[in-house]
């Protein structure tokens, strides 16, 4: 099964079930950017909220008539089913009411079928493409200083496994700044890095040192991706008018060169 048959046979299965007012095809297929890898993303939509839990359990209930399921589970939002089928195709259920619909599609979804007429009044609404927020980058800001002062307590302990986190930690921050850089727009999420980032960003994250079990390789990238991160997000700040952490950095920095000899 591809991922064409896959929607039609959800499609299908949907449009039998009493009650839905309506599915939608979002995410990358939503926004005609699909390739062979992406997940497919349906909006199933409910008249009013209170209906949701009701609906999700249907659902759940008509999973193997839609494919052969491998995998399923409810997400914590109590809303979405993420599946995966025998073949590996993956797929999530999303139960919305219709006022809901276009705040979680960004505007950007397809009809597979509409009962509650809602097609038009979406493809009137604009894709929802949100700008980075000051408290958002700041949140990444603060983060990013106490993970890298964490430096001292794993160098303290000798542990190496727990340091190699960190600095995965600290890199998938430099991410989520490179991200902000580039917005506003839709968010792809981590397996979709290369329509995110910019082909400089991506260069930059490629030509990082390499990650090996010492404190100088872990020291080398750790000082590498500070000194991608730390300019990045204070041009970004003050685009922002987010108040920079001074007196947080200035003093994560000296302690870190102090204690253990990594100069940022």
């Amino acid at each position: 099964m591809n991922q064409a048959a896959l929607i039609d046979r959800v499609a299908g299965v949907l449009e039998r079930i009493p009650g839905l007012g309506g599915a939608y095809l979002g995410g990358s297929h939503g926004r005609d950017e699909a390739d062979a890898y992406s997940d497919v993303d349906i909006y199933v939509v409910v008249a009013e909220a209170d209906e949701i839990p009701e609906r999700l359990a249907r659902l759940e209930e008509s999973l193997d008539e839609m494919a052969p399921i491998l995998y399923s589970k409810v997400l914590p939002n109590a809303r979405t089913i993420n599946c995966i089928t025998m073949d590996w195709l993956r797929f999530d259920l999303t139960v919305v009411s219709g006022i809901e619909l276009a705040f979680v599609a960004g505007g950007a979804a397809k009809p597979l079928f509409d009962r509650l007429g809602l097609a038009d009044a979406l493809s009137a609404t604009p894709p929802s493409t949100p700008g980075p927020v000051a408290d958002a980058l700041l949140e990444v800001v603060n983060e990013f200083i106490r993970v890298l002062g964490l430096s001292m307590v794993v160098r303290g302990r000798e542990d190496l496994v727990v340091a190699q986190t960190g600095t995965n930690l600290l890199r998938d921050m430099l991410i989520r700044t490179m991200a902000m850089e580039n917005a506003p727009q839709p968010r792809r999420g981590v397996l979709a890095l290369q329509h995110d980032l910019t082909p400089e960003q991506m260069a930059v994250l490629l030509d990082l040192p390499p990650l090996d079990a010492t404190w100088a390789s872990i020291f080398a990238r750790t000082r590498a991706i500070a000194e991608q991160f730390f300019p990045r997000a204070r041009v970004l700040a003050e685009k922002l008018d987010a108040p920079w952490p001074e007196t947080f950095e200035r003093v994560t920095r000296k302690l870190l060169g102090d204690r253990i000899g990594l100069h940022i």
